[in-house]
């Protein structure tokens, strides 16, 4: 990291260290970005880094509760956090209320006492390289091991169980037995955080995991998958057919992490696209012999997500895509689908959600080993994007004429008529794309409704 002016001054007169998730990813061997860098500083009078930074960009004290500076240098992308040591203790359930304490002359060692886990308890200092590790974090870093700081820790913070869940399924960490049980006796106090907060944590594990699986599969080890997502904790050892290998629960999990985490709609849909099967499963008799089915499961899974997802507070256009592809995954796909059939279901589905949904089955069946079904699938993608290349109509604005052309042909007054006209002349030009031009759409107006 190149040492900029502003921070050679600062440790000219004090010390300057670089602190938590930059300095454990370095230990690592992961890739640090610049951008993502917190610094602490001491051993330097307020006024006297206010003069600094205020020479060097736009900075604002964030409070005194915090001793926290945002720092916006001219060459950056973003604000820097710039803090001094400080001390907090909680004070009120759910991570909400906290007595804080900074001091410029604290020691370093004294801050990091405050944080969640060893690997996150380490500072650099800039000047020479020098790291402060009080607690341990490289040794656990080397051994590959979560532990936490302090007993009490999650008492204190249980925001911190979903975080160390969190980093033990990202850096492939096996939790500490004393941690592991902190975390289980302290299950409970999950309930207390908000929704706002879970939500960011479940959106960190399955964007920042490539098997979030591991996360959430702890989760229900150590008892916090009943507080957050009691969905998806009865679905836990409900047995399927001869189609689905695991039980519900795992199978969901498998699926959500064949989906790419760039992807955070559609990892959220293949782990709620199956929740449905726990009140949807029943038993009949086919040929003389027993089986297990779930008819309309979808519709209520569906339903399951997003009750979830409302719960904890996505915008509704979030939830209305994820219901929407959960809804839309039993499609039956034949080879012997006609042209007309590809486009209804393109309609159906709605173009934007397409790719979305390919994604969503495609994870469905590779978690099952369902390759064939793959093949099938890819089949189907080259047959839809065949339809889209030529541009015909998927939806009611695609027509070549609208509510008005229709009022002016039959003199037809406002209403909904108007709509169910338009509707008709839709599904034909569904069925035959050609017809789609402004003269043979009013012809057919006349002829049809003339």
């Amino acid at each position: 990291m190149t040492v900029e002016q502003w921070q050679k001054e600062i440790m000219d007169r004090g010390e300057l260290f670089c602190v938590g998730g930059v300095v454990r990813d370095d230990l690592l061997g992961l890739p640090s970005v610049d951008e993502d860098i917190d610094y602490l500083v001491r051993g330097l009078p307020p006024e006297e880094l206010e003069r600094i930074l205020s020479a060097h960009g736009r900075v604002v004290f964030v409070g005194k509760s915090f001793g926290v500076y945002k720092f916006k240098p001219p060459t950056g992308k973003r604000e820097i956090d710039i803090a001094y040591p400080r001390t907090e203790v909680s004070t009120g359930p759910g991570h909400r209320d906290f007595e804080v304490s900074w001091d410029w002359r604290l020691s370093v060692e004294a801050d990091l006492g405050r944080r969640d886990f060893t690997i996150n308890a380490i500072a650099r200092n800039l000047a020479d390289g020098r790291i402060v590790d009080p607690h341990g974090g490289a040794k656990d870093i080397e051994a590959r091991v979560l532990r936490m700081v302090f007993p009490g820790a999650f008492r204190e913070d249980p925001l911190r169980i979903l975080r160390g869940v969190r980093f033990a399924a990202r850096f492939s960490l096996r939790i500490e037995e004393d941690t592991d049980e902190a975390m289980k006796e302290s299950a409970a106090l999950v309930g207390t955080l908000s929704a706002e907060r879970i939500q960011d944590e479940l959106n960190k594990l399955l964007t920042q995991c490539e098997r979030p699986s591991e996360g959430l599969s702890t989760m229900q080890r150590i008892g916090v998958m009943a507080r957050i997502l009691p969905e998806l904790e009865r679905s836990y050892g409900v047995t399927q057919n001869e189609f689905h290998p695991d039980d519900v629960f795992w199978h969901s999990l498998k699926s959500c992490d064949e989906v790419p985490r760039s992807n955070l709609v559609v990892r959220w849909a293949a782990l709620l696209h199956d929740l449905g099967k726990v009140d949807k499963k029943q038993v009949i008799e086919e040929e003389g012999a027993a089986k297990v089915v779930f008819y309309g499961h979808e519709t209520v899974s569906g339903g399951i997500a997003g009750e979830v997802l409302r719960r904890l507070k996505y915008g509704n256009d979030f939830v209305a895509r994820c219901v929407h592809l959960v809804e839309s995954h039993m499609f039956l796909y034949r080879k012997e689908w006609n042209r007309s059939t590809v486009r209804r279901f393109i309609q159906r589905v709605g173009e934007e959600n397409l790719e979305d949904l390919f994604l969503l089955r495609e994870a469905d069946c590779l978690s099952r080993g369902m390759t064939e079904e793959v093949e099938e699938l890819e089949d189907l993608r080259a047959r839809v994007e065949r339809e889209r290349r030529e541009a015909h109509a998927f939806k009611l604005a695609d027509l070549a004429i609208d509510g008005n052309d229709v009022k002016t042909a039959l003199g037809v007054v406002e209403g909904p008529e108007i709509g169910r006209i338009l509707q008709d002349l839709f599904e034909t030009v569904l069925d035959d794309p050609a017809l789609n031009t402004r003269e043979k759409l009013i012809r057919l107006l006349g002829e049809k409704f003339g």
